[in-house]
């Protein structure tokens, strides 16, 4: 009899599907992690108060007043002009050149019918470049020289007829121009026959001579005292009193041949030096010059300008740079990355207390991350705009 009954009950559990059993597991689990992620949730609700992410902070720019242009910008350098030696010729019956005197100085300007010097004693008196100084020239003299002195002493203001002959009147010229210099004229040194004065008595003692040793030229006449030397010194064997700048110094950039279109002849342009800054223009442009990576020079154009009237401080070899075109002027200025555009409208978002604004704008340049707005546009210095 209880082998019957184990039997039975062995037939009665073959008999439950295995399925079950598989499905009863799974339930299992799947309740075992829900109950774990709720009481997670109820451990951490517990734990603190509900994390909130910070609110947005606006980024905002400063309307500020500026000028914005896109210039080209080289770097330059100011070239010391050309100079013209002046010097002095050992007069008759002097043994040295001693600077006696002079009322000039460095950074002087000199002329014709001026005193440089006073060298062993006697003048040095600048006369025009066109006056050949060849010879001494005695009264009676005539030729083309005479002709050159006359024009000369007319171009000083003094009265003289052009006749080619060193006759009375231009002697009395003469003699005016050395007077007021502060120095007698020089006399002849010899009679001259009476076929030259049209008798034949010796020259009277008020008759001068005109000495092309007292005089000096440069070229185009006029120029700069670069340097002179000091009273007192013993002149060199070349006699070398003084040089004269015959031209201005300059500043010359080098431009490479994208920078050049911006630097045509006549183009304005601004000089910058340390904090000084003045206006100029371009006066040549080079033709094209190899580089030097020695010099860490680029192929390009060399361009000249003339240092502006009344420039101060700047001295040769002195590094400046040069900027295309003249100094915009100031105008209302925001980051370029705070323009917007909506259907080709450009405008910006302006901040206030009651939220942002848009405003439309009229972008006249922009330049080095800058945007040049149009002043009627109903922003004002010390604004904000939001940036995006």
């Amino acid at each position: 009899m209880p082998d019957s009954e184990t039997a039975l009950s062995r037939r009665a559990m073959t008999r439950v599907p295995r399925w079950w059993l598989l499905l009863s597991c799974v339930a299992l689990v799947v309740a075992g992690l829900v109950a774990a992620y709720w009481a997670g949730s109820a451990a951490a609700a517990s734990a603190g108060p509900h994390y909130e992410p910070p609110a947005e902070i606006p980024v905002s720019a400063t309307v500020q007043k500026r000028a914005v242009n896109q210039q080209a910008i080289l770097t330059g350098r100011v070239v010391a002009g050309a100079t013209s030696a002046v010097r002095a010729s050992l007069p008759e019956g002097t043994d040295r050149l001693i600077l006696t005197s002079t009322p000039k100085a460095a950074g002087d300007s000199v002329a014709p019918g001026e005193l440089l010097a006073v060298v062993s004693g006697r003048p040095l008196l600048m006369i025009q470049a066109s006056v050949p100084l060849y010879r001494d020239i005695k009264p009676g003299d005539a030729g083309i020289d005479v002709q050159a002195l006359q024009r000369a002493l007319v171009g000083l203001g003094l009265d003289v007829k052009i006749s080619g002959i060193f006759d009375q009147p231009t002697q009395s010229a003469l003699k005016t121009w050395y007077g007021n210099a502060g120095f007698e004229a020089p006399s002849p040194l010899e009679s001259v026959s009476a076929a030259t004065n049209g008798g034949g008595k010796s020259l009277e003692a008020s008759t001068v001579m005109f000495s092309w040793r007292e005089f000096v030229q440069v070229p185009g006449d006029t120029g700069r005292i670069a340097s002179m030397a000091a009273v007192g010194t013993l002149l060199p064997e070349d006699g070398v009193v003084a040089h004269i700048a015959i031209a201005e110094d300059t500043i010359v950039a080098r431009a490479n041949l994208l920078q050049a279109k911006d630097f045509a002849v006549g183009a304005p342009a601004t000089v910058r030096a340390g904090s000084a800054s003045m206006d100029s223009s371009v006066a040549a442009v080079s033709a094209f010059v190899e580089g030097d990576e020695s010099k860490n020079e680029v192929p390009g154009v060399d361009i000249t300008l003339p240092i502006p009237a009344g420039a101060q401080g700047l001295s040769p070899e002195q590094s400046v740079t040069v900027t295309s075109g003249s100094v915009p002027p100031e105008s209302l200025a925001v980051p370029l990355i705070a323009i917007r555009q909506e259907n080709g409208i450009a405008y910006v978002q302006l901040s206030g207390p009651d939220g942002p604004r848009r405003i439309d704008v009229t972008v006249t340049a922009q330049a080095d991350g800058w945007a040049a707005i149009d002043d009627g546009g109903g922003l004002a210095v010390g604004d904000s705009v939001l940036l995006p």
